[in-house]
């Protein structure tokens, strides 16, 4: 007699991963703030001039015979732009002998690729950080075409605004306690105490500072006031942002300044954003029959620069970098 054994051997078989069984998680990326706190210029192909209107009034004692006194004035700030490209190309035939096969329909000819919709917004996600980091980052001296808000909300040498531009020789966030250089509320306090007056009755004054910063300054605000909520989101990947205290200013974190102490306030109608189309920078994919390929390519323009009028203090820093 004989037992015979009706089960599966599967000791010689490695085990199995399921790669292809739930969602490919694109690495979660924090879009731009800037732009939505600042003032979009939009038709700017490469350099253009921003004109500025000004005036000085000269008010008179009502009289029959009046002499014209006054002065309108029209100042221009160039804002030049640079242009970027992000171009890929991604072979299907690449991924025949990966697990990705299975997601691809039958054939050799493949007019796209598996999680498609997946990437092209992960390298939507992608060209919203770099423009962010973009915008206050780049200097000329360091080959881009423009000077980033880092650099012209600034005292450094070099700098043509740099004499309309406040500085609260600020120290970094290091105490809770509020009153004492380093607390967040009584630097932002010393930093919006340097303003011109005419800056001060401003309702559009923002102020940008990192994201380590940001979670400083509501920490502080939360240990001064266990009760308010000061922040309008706890979703991290939206415009989150606070209020100052008593005070119309906005306080707003940016990846631009990430790895920065610097912090920068002022208008956000002076602080401009220059592109040609809001729409240039959406990513379009397609198959080309020619490479027998599907390709990814995105084109837009971006700059910045601040308007500013005489030697009037609309912007600080904190003289950080």
């Amino acid at each position: 007699m004989k037992n015979l054994k009706f089960s599966y051997d599967v000791s010689t078989i490695g085990g199995y991963s399921d790669q292809v069984g739930g969602l490919l998680l694109s690495k979660a990326l924090i879009g731009g703030t800037t732009a939505a706190n600042t003032n979009v210029r939009t038709g700017i192909k490469g350099t253009q001039a921003l004109n500025l209107l000004d005036s000085t009034p000269v008010f008179q004692d009502g009289a029959c015979s009046l002499q014209p006194s006054g002065v309108t004035q029209f100042t221009q700030h160039n804002i030049t732009t640079a242009t970027k490209t992000l171009f890929e190309d991604l072979c299907p035939q690449t991924l025949f002998d990966t697990y990705q096969s299975m997601l691809m329909k039958a054939g050799q000819t493949q007019e796209e690729v598996p999680f498609e919709a997946m990437i092209l917004d992960l390298k939507k996600k992608q060209i919203e950080q770099y423009v962010e980091n973009l915008v206050w980052t780049a200097t000329t001296a360091g080959g881009e075409a423009f000077n980033g808000f880092s650099f012209l909300i600034s005292k450094n040498t070099g700098n043509t605004f740099a004499s309309a531009i406040a500085s609260s020789s600020g120290t970094s966030f290091t105490t809770a306690a509020y009153g004492t250089s380093g607390n967040p509320i009584t630097e932002i306090d010393n930093m919006i105490n340097s303003l011109d007056d005419n800056a001060l009755s401003r309702e559009d004054l923002v102020c940008f500072m990192n994201y380590s910063n940001f979670r400083k300054y509501v920490q502080a605000l939360t240990k001064a006031n266990f009760f308010t909520n000061y922040i309008n989101s706890t979703d991290i990947t939206s415009n989150m942002s606070a209020v100052h205290p008593n005070t119309n200013v906005k306080i707003i974190p940016t990846i631009g300044l990430n790895g920065s102490n610097q912090i920068v306030l002022g208008p956000s109608e002076y602080m401009l954003f220059g592109v040609d189309q809001m729409s240039d920078e959406s990513l379009r994919a397609w198959y080309s029959i020619d490479f027998q390929s599907v390709r990814f390519r995105s084109i837009f323009n971006v700059g910045v620069t601040i308007a500013t009028f005489g030697t009037t203090k609309y912007f600080v820093t904190n003289g950080l970098s």
